[in-house]
């Protein structure tokens, strides 16, 4: 009775009302006693709340920023960090990840984010299952990220309990020591978060078991019904309080409690911030719905791509809803295909708070402050695209008030950044959580005068009197990648006609701009799939087969359709040439076609550059089937194939003397030391390359020795999977990247798209190279970075020989931007191609 009494106490003190910030607060309950203060000097604040301070220094103690202002006095046994004119912002906050129940690398024992036994399940919690040794959280960290919140998946209409985490290693390597929470004063609101999901995946899942829900309308049922078994058990508790606190009797029934719906009841009296996967309108407006019905409060929509689209259906909620979003990542399935990039900017205008997250590890949040530099392109106000991965999404998850800011009583969760942070390649150079640095100090090198070259600010594209014009005069162009090799501008570009008729510094016969032959995409399926997850949109998957029939092999020219919105998006991107292999299951993938990703049927004339590309193959664990059930077993197959056909006129033989080209996709460093092998005994004439290459940098030297080329695919990889174990993530943690490695030791690089939707982002993967470049040594210049899509790729698919530079229509398309694709601003003004003249692509 007095247990019950007690419940009943706590249910009415409990603080509910949102923490504000204290700038009297003194100490971090999460401070460690041994961390001496610390003295930031000479610091640019970006203070995640719209404000900018130039030149102050940023005084810690005892884990809280205590003072921010101009010459700050201190002893002398204080630590000091000259920041040396660089920007120290807050610690970014990342309101939507699975780091820790999806722990890296993956494997089946360590899979914790969705309990999918049952649609509903509001009752698991993710720090039951949190793995503090999970090997992002210290690469997410070397990104700037200091607080995540770690949600159970989305396959539940109710998934269970979200916990936030800062990414600080704790001695004891307890979750629970980690929790943003851990130790707090008990006077301040201690938030509860929950996690749910409507549209596709929880229909999906039960679905595919002919189990309820199957449908939108059972997914809404359920929820309901969940809901008003809460409300039940909430009234339930309220009256029996009531009976309580009026009598002092023993009652013959005690408090009413239901574990798997106690955090339900929990939503339902306010202690709770909500957090919902949704996508589509009509599922948006489906939970609002829910929400006005049941009385509870949404706190955020998650990914809610469409949201953009309906600002009037969040207003209808008592709350302003936080969008937590993506900023371009789309199309992966149908209730993603609508998206827009320019959606951050529109919700943004609407008055409707955006955060940016990675869905880790959709997402690799180590790149999370990338997401907010790329909504700046697309028009979001460069400080409000800050917000969203610091204040706005700390505010969502009722931590506002001690991180996601950098100002006095605050959290000291800071970053000292190596630029600007939201240029292109922006990386940490210290990252600070509780007033404790995380990595090696480093002597920070002040700030020197901007690089100079073409900036695209302020820039907009020509006049469109000019589309279709196929005579024209470019001047001072910034740089050409038109010829064999790249040449540094000034520039001139004469057309007549449709034809190139000089590109030189002196042509004899203005906008600032950068001009280079189009990008080309391979490693994708631009052209054979759409929409991933409906078959409708797809050529189909390829069986694995241990066949050796050359009739088997399949080729992509079969399956291309062109039209469709994903190559519409990469051609706008400047990608202007594909190069897709069929999906498939088999060690043989099957042919390539080079395709222009601007055509409108396999039928028109210059479609199709090359209706074989290239042999493609595939090794490693993804790979293995009941026909290849190991590893060794692929090798075998290869082997044999190879050797069989060494003289004959088809398909293996041709690839086997050198007549076209062989790509093998695979990750690890010894299946690549096989491979090497292979060639040296069975293959010395190929022309190989390897696709995928997450460990390729380990046998750079060889593979330069063997004229072996690596087409990195994803450009910047992670340790996610075994294979790729030994990845190098960059800056802080690794000196370079793979790409940096491979082309020091003369490995042709290319860069692949590892995302159909973000092809139109190739740009911006190959020269964020350039951009991090670890040293002089070890420099890849934006020359180098340009070529790894571009000519380095023609080159690796025998698509770029000499002769075809005066007679060949491919060499009359090139791509004009604003400026240079280091700068995120830049923008595409205008495409060329022979036939069309001036295209404008927006």
């Amino acid at each position: 009775m007095n247990q019950g009494r007690a419940k009943c106490n706590a249910i009415l003190t409990r603080p509910k009302q949102k923490n504000l910030p204290n700038s009297s607060r003194v100490t971090n309950p999460r401070s460690v006693s041994t961390q001496p203060p610390i003295l930031i000097k000479n610091a640019i604040v970006w203070d995640g709340q719209g404000e900018i301070l130039n030149n102050v220094d940023i005084y810690i103690e005892k884990g809280i920023i205590r003072k921010v202002a101009k010459d700050i006095q201190v002893n002398d046994n204080i630590k000091v960090i000259d920041a040396a004119g660089h920007v120290v912002g807050p610690g970014l906050v990342d309101m939507h990840s699975h780091m820790g129940v999806s722990s890296w690398p993956e494997f089946d024992a360590t899979e914790d984010t969705n309990e999918m036994v049952q649609p509903l399940t509001p009752f698991v919690r993710t720090i039951d299952a949190f793995n503090p040794s999970d090997k992002a959280i210290r690469i997410v960290a070397s990104g700037g990220v200091t607080t995540v919140l770690v949600l159970p998946g989305s396959g539940n209409i109710v998934g269970g309990e979200a916990y936030p985490f800062k990414l600080r290693p704790v001695d004891t390597l307890s979750n629970e020591d980690m929790l943003v929470q851990a130790h707090i004063n008990q006077e301040e609101t201690k938030w509860r978060w929950m996690k749910m999901a409507c549209g596709e995946n929880p229909k999906r899942v039960y679905g595919n078991r002919n189990q309820m829900p199957s449908t939108r309308l059972g997914e809404a049922y359920l929820l309901r019904a969940e809901l008003a078994k809460a409300q039940q058990l909430k009234q339930d508790q309220d009256d029996w309080c009531q009976a309580a606190q009026s009598s002092h009797s023993r009652f013959e029934t005690g408090f009413p409690q239901d574990l798997s719906l106690e955090s339900l009841v929990s939503l339902l009296r306010g202690e709770v911030l909500l957090n919902i996967h949704c996508y589509e309108t009509h599922d948006i407006e489906a939970m609002v719905r829910h929400s006005l019905e049941f009385n509870f409060t949404i706190a955020a929509f998650h990914h809610a791509l469409d949201a953009y689209r309906v600002p009037s259906i969040l207003r209808r909620a008592p709350n302003n809803i936080t969008i937590a979003t993506f900023a371009d990542h789309w199309g992966y399935k149908k209730e993603a295909f609508q998206a827009v990039p320019e959606a951050p900017k529109i919700l943004f205008d609407a008055g409707i708070p955006v955060a940016l997250k990675s869905d880790h590890p959709v997402l690799n949040s180590q790149h999370l402050i990338f997401e907010a530099a790329k909504s700046t392109h697309y028009g979001l106000p460069p400080q409000e695209a800050f917000k969203t991965v610091t204040s706005t999404p700390a505010n969502a998850i009722g931590l506002g008030h001690r991180i996601g800011s950098l100002r006095v009583g605050y959290d000291a969760d800071l970053v000292i950044w190596d630029r600007e942070p939201l240029e292109l390649g922006a990386t940490p150079l210290q990252v600070i959580i509780d007033g404790v640095p995380l990595f090696d100090e480093t002597v920070i090198v002040p700030v020197g005068e901007k690089k100079k070259g073409v900036s695209a600010k302020n820039t907009s594209p020509p006049v469109k009197k000019l589309e279709g014009a196929k005579s024209f005069i470019l001047k001072n162009a910034g740089y050409s990648f038109l010829g064999e090799e790249p040449t540094e501008g000034p520039i001139q570009v004469v057309v007549e006609d449709g034809a190139i008729v000089c590109s030189a510094s002196d042509c004899s016969t203005s906008i600032a701009s950068i001009e280079k032959t189009g990008l080309v995409a391979v490693g994708s399926q631009l052209g054979l799939a759409e929409i991933p997850s409906e078959r409708t949109t797809t050529d189909g998957t390829v069986p694995a087969s241990n066949s050796h029939d050359v009739k088997s092999i399949v080729s992509a020219i079969d399956g291309l359709k062109f039209g469709g919105r994903k190559l519409e998006e990469a051609y706008k991107g400047g990608v202007l040439t594909a190069i897709s292999a069929p999906k498939s299951r088999n060690v043989v993938v099957g042919i390539s076609t080079a395709f222009k990703t601007g055509a409108e049927s396999v039928l028109q004339e210059g479609a199709l550059i090359s209706s074989t590309a290239a042999l493609h193959f595939q090794i490693g664990n993804n790979v293995k089937s009941t026909q290849f059930p190991t590893i060794s077993s692929q090798f075998s197959f290869l082997r044999q194939i190879f050797t069989e056909n060494l003289k004959s006129e088809n398909r293996y033989g041709q690839a086997v003397r050198g007549e076209i080209p062989i790509i093998v996709s695979v990750n690890n460093k010894d299946e690549i030391a096989t491979l090497i092998l292979l060639k040296e005994k069975f293959l010395p004439h190929a022309r190989l390359a390897i696709m995928g290459g997450s460990e390729a940098h380990l046998l750079a030297a060889q593979l330069a020795k063997a004229h072996i080329a690596v087409i990195l695919q994803p450009a910047l990889c992670t340790p996610a999977a075994f294979d790729s174990t030994h990845c190098l993530t960059g800056a802080p943690l690794t000196n370079g990247t793979a790409a940096h490695v491979l082309n020091y030791h003369g490995v042709k690089v290319g860069i692949a798209v590892s995302d159909d939707g973000l092809a139109r982002n190739l740009a911006w993967d190959s020269v964020w190279f350039a951009a991090t470049s670890p040293s002089k040594e070890m420099e890849i210049t934006e020359f180098d970075a340009i070529r790894f899509v571009t000519s380095n790729l023609q080159e690796i698919f025998g698509l770029r020989v000499e002769s075809k530079f005066n007679d060949e229509d491919e060499k009359e398309e090139f791509v004009v931007w604003s400026g240079s694709p280091l700068d995120i601003q830049s923008k595409i003004l205008f495409i060329h191609t022979k036939n069309n003249g001036i295209h404008y692509p927006i």
